[in-house]
């Protein structure tokens, strides 16, 4: 099982990469709840710097494409087609064909958020040359080894990081602003969280960025508990430090490799954290009108 980390600011590499096995950056332009947009000679400086330390190289492109941002969309992945990058990420089946059709089939990842819960839809995808597919984050373990010891792709997950639970394309955030009749000075911010009237000890992380708004779990899912299980199948483990730093990266990477539990609780004491192990033993119900699941 590798190991991959999401980077805030690339003079950092080197000391985020120690411990990994391979680095998530992106432009949001394309891509979504990043942790930094890199512009594209910095993405190829990134590409190169990690190819040269032997890790892999992932670029994210994740965001859901109109027809319009699909013909760009290919013309900027043409920039990248002869560098050394390991796959690229994406969200939407569109993206999918572009990025074949553009030198990359065989290493493009579907992530379809909450989409692929079962092998089938796993396996259904290598019809697209894909070269993984990102499990859904609300499912549990037992779910997730069904999958993995049945799939015929490259499995990823997020294993660690504030997990995406509402996303909208809407700006609505800048909607709220407007309605105010005030500036927005919030478009991009990492430190913001929504307070709900009935939950408010339970602040919720939430972000607008270009793509949209994303509201996140308040608790940080780990999977140190885990690992053991999860190398038997799993391919690629996502570490996201959305809302952090690389140095909250780089301890969390040196704790998965040394499963280092006293290094753990510095870091959630560091950060005030609560970690949970998300949706591992809960199944998700979806209750309709009246109360009928």
């Amino acid at each position: 099982m590798k190991k991959l980390i999401t980077l805030h600011d690339m003079i950092n590499l080197e000391m985020v990469l120690e411990h990994v096995d391979g680095i998530i950056v992106g432009q949001d332009t394309y891509g979504t709840r990043l942790t930094h947009s890199f512009s594209d000679e910095e993405l190829i400086s990134i590409i190169h710097e990690a190819h040269e330390r032997d890790k892999d190289v992932f670029l994210m492109a994740n965001q859901m494409m109109t027809d319009d941002q699909l013909e760009g969309f290919g013309s900027w992945l043409m920039q990248f087609q002869h560098q050394p990058i390991t796959g690229v990420i994406v969200a939407d089946l569109g993206a999918i064909i572009t990025s074949n059709e553009h030198g990359f089939q065989g290493r493009v990842i579907y992530n379809p958020e909450t989409l692929a819960t079962n092998d089938y839809d796993f396996n259904d995808l290598t019809r697209l040359h894909v070269m993984g597919v990102y499990a859904a984050k609300e499912i549990t373990l037992s779910d997730l080894t069904r999958i993995g010891t049945h799939k015929q792709v490259k499995m990823f997950m997020v294993g660690h990081g504030h997990l995406n639970m509402f996303y909208s394309k809407r700006q609505l955030i800048q909607n709220y602003m407007d309605f105010l009749a005030e500036p927005t000075r919030f478009h991009g911010k990492q430190n913001l969280t929504l307070i709900e009237e009935h939950r408010k000890e339970e602040p919720y992380p939430i972000l607008e960025d270009d793509a949209g708004t994303h509201v996140f779990r308040r608790h940080v899912m780990h999977v140190i508990n885990h690992l053991d299980e999860l190398s038997g199948w799993l391919d690629y483990m996502i570490i996201d430090t959305l809302f952090k730093d690389d140095r909250y990266g780089a301890l969390v990477g040196q704790m998965y490799r040394y499963r280092d539990v006293d290094l753990m609780k510095r870091i959630q004491e560091d950060y005030h954290e609560t970690w949970d192990e998300g949706f591992f033993d809960k199944k998700t119900i979806y209750k309709g009108k009246g109360g009928e699941q």
